[in-house]
């Protein structure tokens, strides 16, 4: 008893020491930056060679009201455009930070009753020489040369949209969260119309935005917004607003302002309906070796109860059109994370998401509807999401599945509730809760429920140089055990040149957020990481180059803080004008295996390595080739010991391009492990082939081959996607799995889906 008050004491004033410094980390940086933007009004930046970050108002866009129409035809010639007030005066972003564009960029904005729209003149010196990779919608920012609208209309710097067009027409629009800091998320997806047109000097675009496509506030008369260009070719990167190159482009800290003549307000019903028709026949040759023929009709709807809340409902939504999952050759004694994928949980996802850490997740929606690798129909789910106002953000999820007899499943209940509140301009504070309801979810301990409450406070500073986060979870079960929490704190320091990262986690041995992703508990980990980047004078051949270093290290959580893993990594990169990248590391690794364990991938618990201390040494190298050209190469050896024997992962990838359709694209993973006897050794092979084909930009087709001998499969996915009308699709998916060894074929499936988004 003793020991057990002494170790809870301890980790009673860890957890109080990392508190307090966390609250004075928030409070200090807090007070450093600036809690409210000065309004100045369209101020030119300071000529500095190391410049500051930009105020919230130091560009501004004047948007006014069209009375006439505007046709989308990627020729904006009507007389509205004439008379529009426009911005110009891009400077590079990257490779420098300090001077003007040499890609040249006019934006003007009008609006009416139903869109927001753009003119967008994209000056251009090379002929038509544009980079991209085929017609395919969502293109991310490396695969094409284009222009983006980045827009926050609640003008709050935590969440955005963005809208993407490439010199051929292609579209791609995306959610931003975090601030920006982490990019944007290209799945979400939603209704809007562009078009572009080509010149001699240019290339110039008109875009619409319906009012009903984003969220945004009633009698708001600044919005957040900048305007982002990439010209590859020119080995440029460009914004309106000039901010320091250690920052996303997609940072919400560093926009202008898009200034309404008359706030915009939503009139009328604001209501799509999303039905589906699907059918689709499964035959497994292992099993009943019998045809399934089945099909669904479902319906997903989105209302916006306000203009920046919104409802979401499903019945019998049905997934079947979902890309496949990519492979991966895992070696380590944890489960792998793979990315959501499915549509009616992405919108507004990272409000649920956000919470926690990519490691320690209480709410991971890919554990909704999939059980074991199989999926389990949904009857209905419902999530209400988005702001009430400035401050104040909320999302609450419900979803009902159905029994699965066949996996010992009963009906089972998610709900996730969460709220936010904006503090210090751009941080927040937020409370998520998560509820599993339903029998035999977990038939280790037989748990009817499966809660957990928690509270994170993220940072953002209002100049994006602190960012941070610090949160505790408590895990509730029918049979309460000690240590049913996990806690966490960063802090990120970063301004041109340098970036130190400071991670510290705690997570409980009883924590087990069935609804979460924790793969890994009962431990402390403390992970710092330092990167010091260069960016030479001359750019003409290298664009930056620069070192780094990070000791990640796990501790049990008895209280004696003895050492479970630890590695140390140390890496140099260099980073090329033509696009070319090359890398080297090494490091230094120490594993305490507590349990035996296979460590070369074949699952063989009778000739594990035994529980002991291991010390091993790794390195490697990178190299990707210039990815504008046709051919594309990357190439990554990575070697040393392993355990107590020996391994080697050699990797690459080749890619054709033939433009505009699509690529052809060649990945091949070989990994050695040699151990002594009498442990295993393996050889393991992880190949695929994916071809992509993109005759028109609204057809799609993907191939998709995986050779992985680790889980002895191959497996064939090839789905076409004909983009009938917006947002309005028809798909049509074939899946094969094969033995690896002898080809045997062991599941087929085919599936043709229809979905048609229709506005109310």
């Amino acid at each position: 008893m003793k020991l057990l008050l002494l170790v809870g004491l301890r980790q009673f004033l860890a957890h109080r020491i990392i508190i307090r410094f966390a609250i004075l980390f928030a409070v200090v940086f807090a007070v450093q930056s600036p809690l409210f933007p000065t309004f100045a009004q369209n101020a030119e930046p300071k000529q500095t060679s190391r410049i500051q970050a930009i105020e919230f108002d130091n560009y501004v866009l004047p948007i006014a009201r069209t009375s006439s129409a505007i046709t989308i035809d990627g020729q904006p010639n009507e007389e509205a455009w004439s008379k529009a007030p426009f911005i110009n005066n891009f400077f590079q972003h990257y490779p420098t930070d300090s001077l003007k564009a040499r890609s040249q960029v006019e934006v003007r904005a009008l609006y009416d009753a139903e869109n927001i729209y753009f003119s967008i003149t994209c000056f251009d010196s090379t002929a038509g020489k544009y980079y991209f990779q085929s017609l395919r919608r969502d293109f991310s920012a490396d695969e094409a040369d284009g222009v983006m609208i980045i827009l926050d209309p609640l003008g709050t710097g935590q969440t955005g949209f963005g809208f993407r067009v490439s010199p051929v027409g292609v579209q791609g629009e995306g959610f931003v969260a975090n601030g920006g800091n982490f990019g944007m998320d290209r799945s979400w997806d939603n209704v809007w119309f562009s078009e572009v047109q080509t010149g001699k000097d240019r290339w110039t675009a008109e875009i619409a935005v319906p009012f009903r496509a984003i969220r945004f506030e009633s009698g708001r008369k600044r919005w957040r917004m900048n305007v982002v260009r990439w010209d590859w070719i020119r080995n440029e990167l460009s914004s309106w607003t000039r901010f320091p190159i250690n920052f996303n482009v997609f940072s919400l800290a560093h926009t202008g302002v898009l200034e309404w003549d008359t706030p915009p307000n939503a009139s009328g019903l604001n209501m799509s309906l999303i039905p589906y028709a699907a059918a689709n026949v499964q035959h497994n040759f292992q099993g009943d070796n019998t045809p399934q023929p089945g099909w669904g009709l479902g319906l997903d709807a989105k209302w916006a109860v306000t203009p920046s809340l919104n409802l979401d409902l499903t019945v019998l939504p049905d997934f079947s059109n979902v890309s496949v999952d990519r492979q991966v050759t895992n070696l380590q004694r944890f489960s792998l994370f793979f990315p959501e994928q499915r549509q009616f949980f992405i919108e507004n996802s990272d409000l649920f998401s956000q919470f926690g850490f990519s490691q320690i997740r209480p709410f991971f929606s890919r554990k909704i509807g999939l059980a074991e690798g199989q999926s389990v129909a949904i009857p209905f789910g419902a999530r209400l999401s988005g702001n009430i106002d400035d401050n104040w953000r909320v999302g609450l999820m419900s979803i009902q599945t159905a029994t699965k007899p066949e996996q010992s499943l009963s009906t089972q209940n998610y709900t996730v509730a969460a709220v936010q509140r904006r503090l210090f301009g751009r941080s927040n504070i937020g409370m998520i809760f998560v509820n599993r309801q339903g029998e035999n979810f977990n038939q280790e301990t037989g748990n009817n429920f499966n809660r957990t409450l928690g509270a994170d406070f993220s940072l953002l500073s209002n100049d994006g140089v602190w960012t941070g986060k610090l949160f505790y979870h408590h895990n509730f079960t029918p049979n309460p055990k000690p240590d049913q929490f996990a806690s966490a704190g960063w802090l990120r320091y970063s301004v041109p040149g340098l970036e130190v990262n400071w991670n510290h986690e705690y997570i409980g041995s009883n924590y087990n957020p069935e609804v979460g992703f924790v793969p890994r508990t009962g431990v402390w980990r403390i992970q710092p990481t330092m990167q010091q980047t260069f960016y030479p004078t001359d750019r003409t051949v290298v664009n930056e180059h620069g070192w780094g270093a990070e000791s990640d290290m796990y501790f049990d959580n008895s209280g004696r803080f003895t050492p479970l893993d630890r590695s140390v990594f140390a890496w140099y990169f260099m980073n090329f004008t033509n696009t070319v990248f090359a890398s080297v590391f090494a490091g230094n690794i120490y594993t305490r295996l507590t349990s035996p364990f296979d460590a070369s991938g074949k699952g063989d618990n009778t000739r594990a390595l035994p529980v002991g201390e291991y010390t091993y040494n790794r390195f490697g190298v990178e190299f990707g080739s210039d990815r504008r050209a046709p051919f594309v190469a990357t190439a990554a050896v990575r070697a040393g010991t392993f355990f107590n024997g020996t391994n080697t992962r050699i990797n690459g990838s080749l890619a054709y391009r033939f433009l505009p359709y699509g690529s052809l694209t060649v990945n091949l993973q070989r990994d050695y492990v040699i151990l002594p006897e009498p442990y295993n050794s393996n050889e393991l092979t992880l190949g695929s082939l994916q071809l992509d084909f993109t005759p028109t930009r609204e057809l799609f087709f993907t191939a998709f081959l995986q050779y992985n001998t680790q889980i002895n499969n191959v497996n064939l996915n090839a789905r076409m996607q004909w983009r009938f009308a917006p947002m309005s699709d028809v798909f049509l998916v074939y899946t094969d799995n094969y033995d690896a060894t002898s080809f045997a074929i062991r599941n087929r499936g085919i599936a043709l889906k229809m979905t048609y988004w229709l506005n109310i």
